[in-house]
């Protein structure tokens, strides 16, 4: 399936200059693609519960099936976008070249696989979170650290809250087993933005690759990237333990 429509997210919040000059620098992909721009700082300048939550208002808010998620310390090239274009267009259900912080994926994922988990307050965890459940749907991504991302600020929109989310994520999933991870918490359902999410489109997931077809940890060690999120589950399979 050929892209030709899609919505640019731009997380920024706090400084209008940074998503303008995000704007500025992607401008050249609206003389090739019909672009869409929701942006935060228009949307909803204020903190959010969860990073999550972010990025489910941000789904719910976008028009078409085809969403790029670009935070504000993100300097997104063209070129970029249409790489990340072409990996969706063969045969990849999600792909980023900055973890979280700049990625894509079609709508038809979050039908498949649900939400991004607001349980996890403020921000930490949630980019595994949501690896480890692509996994456990068998559907390949594509994972890297290759884009430009300035370490050295911070909006004070973005709660530094890893650490508030760490007992949730050692409830739902248990890793200390080396041939299996346990996932002990079902993902929570939120029926609120189901009715914005639009009917299943199998002609899109029907062309997504397996797992083992993925390509991950591309450019890991980046300067202030951490461990990707596939390395973190290595190779092993998930197994269900709850009800």
């Amino acid at each position: 399936m050929k892209i030709k429509e899609f919505t640019i997210c731009l997380h920024c919040g706090s400084d209008r200059k940074v998503s303008d000059h995000q704007m500025e620098l992607l401008k050249p992909l609206e003389s090739k693609y019909k672009i869409h721009w929701n942006n935060r700082i228009d949307r909803h300048p204020l903190i959010y519960p969860s990073y999550s939550q972010l990025i489910n208002h941000a789904i719910v808010t976008s028009h078409t099936e085809y969403i790029f998620f670009i935070n504000d310390r993100t300097f997104p090239q063209p070129a970029e976008i249409e790489k990340m274009i072409d990996h969706l267009e063969n045969g990849f259900a999600w792909t980023t070249l900055w973890g979280v912080a700049f990625m894509a994926f079609s709508k038809e994922l979050v039908r498949k696989i649900g939400w991004w988990d607001e349980r996890y307050i403020n921000g930490g965890w949630e980019d595994r979170d949501w690896v480890w459940r692509i996994k456990e749907a068998n559907y390949a991504i594509y994972e890297s650290h290759e884009a430009s991302y300035d370490q050295t600020w911070k909006s004070h929109l973005n709660v530094a809250g890893g650490h508030q989310s760490t007992p949730f994520w050692l409830k739902k999933w248990n890793g200390d087993r080396h041939d299996v991870v346990l996932k002990n918490i079902a993902d929570e359902e939120y029926q609120h933005w189901d009715m914005f999410i639009g009917e299943p489109k199998p002609n899109i997931s029907k062309e997504w690759k397996t797992w083992d077809k993925s390509i991950l940890n591309v450019a890991s060690g980046a300067e202030g990237s951490g461990p990707a999120s596939s390395y973190l589950l290595g190779n092993r399979e998930i197994v269900k333990n709850y009800e």
